[in-house]
């Protein structure tokens, strides 16, 4: 199977910090994969109460399920645009999922500082 930038030669996949929510759902609406980075309280998930979680996004919802299909994370768990985002879809990714999504896009340096 090919990789995803093989796949979608065009399509930049980019993070973004904490801060940058209008700018993520910009580049999501925009047409690429928006990666926005967040420290959350994933205790209920057996993680901690401050540990690092993101948000996937993009305005083209099957491009965005071929993208997470690698690190592990099915259609099913797509969330579906909200009001304060109409046109963008979103999957949660965190622990195990978020580290394989780091390995492939590593993480800026500074990405708590944004």
């Amino acid at each position: 199977m090919a990789l995803f930038h093989e796949q979608f030669p065009e399509i930049v996949v980019r993070w973004f910090g904490w801060r940058e929510v209008s700018p993520a759902l910009d580049y999501g609406r925009a047409g690429g994969i928006a990666l926005h980075y967040f420290r959350w309280n994933l205790r209920r998930f057996g993680l901690g109460s401050q540990d690092p979680a993101c948000h996937i996004l993009s305005a083209d919802r099957s491009l965005l399920v071929t993208f997470v299909a690698r690190f592990g994370l099915p259609e099913f768990l797509i969330q579906a645009p909200r009001p304060h985002r109409p046109d963008v879809w979103h999957f949660d990714a965190f622990g195990r999922v978020l580290e394989r999504l780091a390995e492939a896009y590593p993480l800026p340096e500074d990405i708590d500082d944004h």
